[in-house]
């Protein structure tokens, strides 16, 4: 079962994937293209031109420049 990460949390000690809070995600958009992301097992994929962005350590890589 995933963890969900907020604010204030301190890194998760499991080796579960760490999944965004509902909240937190939806104040996230595509740096690219500025459309919906969706997340996925250990990503977010934007819903407009198909980037894919890489979380790490429960935290979005929004950098266009390191997409899939």
């Amino acid at each position: 079962m995933s963890k969900l990460i907020k604010p204030g949390d301190s890194h998760p000690a499991s080796h579960e994937p760490a999944t965004l809070d509902s909240s937190v995600l939806e104040l996230l958009a595509c740096p690219a293209c500025l459309c919906e992301l969706r997340a996925e097992a250990e990503r977010l994929s934007c819903a407009g031109c198909g980037r894919a962005y890489p979380i790490v350590d429960g935290i979005p890589v929004l950098i266009a420049e390191r997409a899939e």
